[in-house]
Parts: C-alpha cells; structure tokens; sequence
C-alpha cells in the first residue's frame, strides 16, 4: 500500500477498548506498546480484532519533540489550569483557564490523562502546533477544500461525536468535540459543509492504466 505517510510502525493488536464514537486500541510493536485513537465505525469496518496484524501510520507533521525536562518543539505554548476533566470510555475532554477570561478545550486520550494523574486544578501547558491553527478573515477561513453534504447520521459518545456526511463524492466522516457538536445543535438531514486542510489529507498512489 502507497500512502503518503512517511512513519510507519507494523504491530499486533493487543486490546479494543470500544465507546460510542470513537475505539482507543493498544498495539504491541518492536517499539513498544502506541495507544490509538480511531473512530469506532472505522473499526467495525476494518473488522478490527485483537490478534490482528495492522500497520499505525502517521505524517511527519504529525510529530512533537520532547528535550530535556519536558522541552518540547512547539512554539504555541499557553499556560492555565485545568477548570474540568470530563472522561469518555476513550477520550477525555479538558477545558484549560489560560487567563484573560479565556480557555482552551484540549480533548486527549483518557489513558493519557489517568498516566499523569492529571486533576481539576493542576497547572498545565496547552500546546497548538503551528500546522494545526487556521486563520480567520472576517467570515473568510484559511481553508481551501470544501466539500458540501448532507448529515445522514450522528454518533455521539460521551466526549466525541462521530458525523456522517453524504457527499456528491461519497460519504464523509467527521469526529467533534460533543459540546461543538451540541453547540452547533447540528442534526440528520441539515446541509453543511466539511472544511479538510491541505496538511490533514494522505495520498495513495493507485494501479496505473495501460491504454
């Protein structure tokens, strides 16, 4: 398989730990046990069980550097504390007081946050990588791949909402935050748009003709 995703890790699938929207799945590997988190309606289609042998990519961009005492190479660094911690089966969602009446919700893996005993309360350091911000322009966006469609089906878990969309081009799935998805009170049959960045997309190179 040709995908553009230069990092790739073969292991075994050790364990499924399955909630509503979203499957955090623990592989064994040469490297060590990698925690991931998939959309639960991206493992049933695989047909995912553990004993399976499957590949964990992921982009160059996709990679943080930790140095030292926690250094890490990320130049959007907020310090806050953490107003609340609300656990899924598999993620977590934290919005963290990073001051001037602001927060910023970070939704992790829950496994992380049980790891460092993260606690309401704890100072902590959100970081946005610099390829994961989008600029805004009045209603304009730093976005060009848009795809229109209809919501055909909404999967809410208790931290993520997994959203189906039809698309002239086939379906399309979204995973949210659940308090965006709420927020945006987004329902089965209302048209929307799906916003897809450059940098989040792979590429697989197909079977060339022979004309």
């Amino acid at each position: 398989m040709n995908v553009s995703a230069c990092n790739r890790i073969d292991g075994t699938v050790a364990e499924l730990r399955k909630g509503k929207a979203t499957t955090d799945v623990r592989l064994t590997s040469d490297l060590g046990d990698i925690q991931l988190v998939v959309t639960s309606s991206a493992i049933e289609a695989l047909a995912l069980a553990p004993g399976d042998r499957v590949s964990a990519l992921f982009r160059e961009v996709d990679v943080m550097l930790i140095s030292g005492a926690g250094a890490i190479s990320i130049c959007n660094r907020f310090p806050g504390k953490i107003l609340d911690i609300k656990k899924g089966t598999v993620t977590a969602e934290l919005p963290v007081d990073v001051g001037g009446g602001r927060r910023i919700v970070a939704v992790v893996a829950r496994a992380a946050v049980e790891e460092m005993k993260l606690a309401v309360g704890d100072s902590v350091v959100a970081c946005v990588r610099e390829g994961d911000l989008l600029l805004a322009k009045g209603d304009a966006l730093s976005i060009r791949n848009r795809v229109a469609g209809t919501i055909t089906n909404l999967r809410p878990g208790t931290v993520t909402t997994e959203i189906t969309i039809a698309t002239a081009n086939g379906e399309v799935y979204a995973l949210l935050a659940r308090s965006v998805a709420d927020g945006m009170k987004l329902a089965v049959g209302e048209r929307i748009n799906a916003l897809m960045r450059e940098r989040d997309f792979l590429v697989q190179r197909l079977p060339q003709r022979s004309d």
